[in-house]
């Protein structure tokens, strides 16, 4: 479907091209192609349609495919009574809904089928926060639910049978040993063990090949083996309380169970059936989907915080604060220029502090103002050519170059995909720190080189940031990126705490990773991680 999307011309939907996608519908389109769990998304005022491979066969050979771009509506008219109120509850409330084995007839293979399917709906936040979509992950159960009405009917017809021929094969483990094996999800016909007329555990009569699988085992091997010899945290569930509820009320029951097997995180659907002095327990393992669940709700939850530091910054840095600003100079300036003649040594370095202290606030302001402002990038990226932007920086930074006696040598570097402005602050605050942090008395290195790397599948240019000056403790290489974050004291260098936040918000922007590395007295190296994006990009020789 990657390929599909790649192809598509969104140009003429509501969500326009992909380069004006939010990064929720990425991240979200990230997690739907990469899953081999039948996903599709509905995105946008129009509800517009994505689904994944797994997804696919769904469709049928002939009917619905490719729907990928299409209206919802479009796409799902002959069942939009049945989701429509759905997904509108959904964008309206955003509380998640959930169906199992629902009976969904539509169009598909040229006529319409029966099907069934278990499924559920999500909320997808925008990057306001704001619900702009719902995400679907669902299984098609059409032979589960045929294969467990099949064995209904087998159930009842032995039932009337039992009533003429009291043995009749009711008993019979061949036979429901083949009976239950119709079934694809993992099943168990349970005996209670007792002790003082008490339920102690339960031995197996019959198991299927898919809880033999399961099991890690054969069903002859679990065959009168007690639950918990098989699974020695079986009372740590509440699995043996519900089937023994079962067995004792006869009332079926059906219950979720979260447990570790073998270093796994596993999450199951129990549902348990008394059949005469036995129990019937089936499950379905739905792991990978609560798994993806819990990925996109940890995602959200990530969004929603960095929102709100966003917009608290914003609050705090706004434009009216450098109008007080500039009238505090104003008025020092003036001040100074009036009582020079009667001012003292001690006097004068009094102004002079406070010159100083306003124009840091100044600082903190215009940082804090781009900070903010890196919220929401430019509409279009462009093509930057780092060795030129760099080389740029470098010529803003002269004087500082100079009177550090810096040598700085740019290797390698690309051409990448970008906004040329935050590209611009990114860099400029990691050359101004690599000149500012610097050992008294040692000249100045800096080397800025490329290399091509990949992670996860992604394609990127990996750029170092190289120096030797006086580096700092591992220990607060992730700290660092935190807002108002300081190692050092403002008299021992200048700075707002800001600039490597800025650094870190300008790489997430274009969908990248940075990381420091350093030890005291020995330098820092600063890592940053941008996707390559086609193979236009053209890579320098050494400068």
């Amino acid at each position: 479907m990657g390929a599909l999307i790649l192809r598509h011309d969104w140009s003429r939907t509501p969500i326009g091209t992909m380069d004006q996608w939010p990064p929720s519908l990425r991240t979200t389109l990230g997690i739907l192609l990469h899953s081999a769990f039948p996903m599709f998304l509905f995105w946008g005022p129009e509800l517009t349609c994505f689904y994944n491979d797994a997804f696919r066969p769904s469709l049928g050979i002939e009917g619905k495919h490719p729907a990928i771009g299409k209206r919802g509506k479009e796409v799902w008219a002959d069942i939009w009574e049945f989701i429509c109120p759905l997904i509108n509850q959904i964008m309206t409330t955003g509380a998640p809904v959930y169906f199992e084995d629902q009976l969904v007839p539509f169009y598909r293979n040229g006529r319409m089928e029966d099907i069934y399917w278990t499924f559920s709906y999500s909320p997808v936040y925008n990057d306001e926060g704001n619900i702009n979509g719902v995400f679907v992950t669902c299984t098609e159960t059409t032979a589960h639910v045929v294969d467990r009405k099949k064995i209904e009917d087998i159930v009842a017809l032995r039932t009337r049978e039992l009533e003429e021929a009291h043995e009749a094969l009711v008993h019979s483990n061949n036979y429901l040993q083949q009976l239950i094996n119709l079934s694809r999800e993992p099943m168990q016909v349970l005996t209670p063990v007792f002790e003082n007329n008490r339920i102690v555990d339960f031995r197996y009569k019959l198991t299927n090949q898919a809880y033999a699988n399961y099991a890690h085992a054969t069903p002859e091997a679990l065959h009168d083996h007690k639950v918990s010899e098989v699974f020695p945290s079986y009372f740590e569930t509440s699995s043996f309380i519900n089937v023994a509820k079962t067995f004792e009320t006869g009332k079926d029951d059906n219950w979720e169970i979260h447990y570790n097997a073998d270093g796994r995180d596993l999450y199951n659907e129990m549902n348990a059936v008394k059949l005469e002095n036995e129990v019937v327990v089936h499950f379905t393992d739905f792991t990978r989907l609560k798994h993806l669940q819990l990925e996109l709700l940890h995602k959200i939850k990530e969004l929603e915080r960095s929102n709100e530091q966003l917009e608290e910054f914003a609050h705090v840095a706004s434009h009216d604060l450098k109008e007080p600003i500039r009238k505090v100079q104003f008025f020092i300036t003036r001040l100074k220029k009036e009582l020079e003649p009667k001012l003292n040594d001690s006097e004068k370095e009094l102004f002079t502090r406070i010159e100083s202290a306003n124009v840091r606030m100044g600082k903190l302001v215009d940082d804090l103002l781009t900070y903010s402002q890196l919220r929401t990038p430019p509409d279009q990226k462009e093509a930057v050519d780092l060795e030129s932007l760099l080389r740029q920086i470098l010529d803003d930074l002269a004087l500082e170059v100079q009177d550090k006696n810096a040598t700085v040598q740019l290797v390698d570097l690309p051409v990448v995909h970008g906004y040329r402005g935050q590209l611009q602050q990114l860099f400029q605050n990691l050359l101004s720190n690599a000149l500012k942090y610097t050992n008294p008395g040692q000249p100045v290195a800096i080397d800025v080189s490329c290399s091509r790397q990949q992670e996860n599948g992604v394609d990127y240019y990996k750029v170092q940031v190289k120096d030797n000056g006086i580096g700092f403790e591992q220990e607060y290489s992730e700290k660092i990126f935190q807002l108002f974050t300081r190692l050092h004291g403002k008299h021992e260098y200048a700075g707002t705490g800001i600039g490597l936040s800025i650094v870190k918000k300008v790489v997430e922007n274009h969908h990248g990773k940075v990381w420091a590395e350093s030890k005291p007295g020995e330098g820092s190296v600063f890592t940053v991680l941008l996707p390559v994006v086609g193979e236009k990009e053209e890579v320098k020789s050494q400068k």
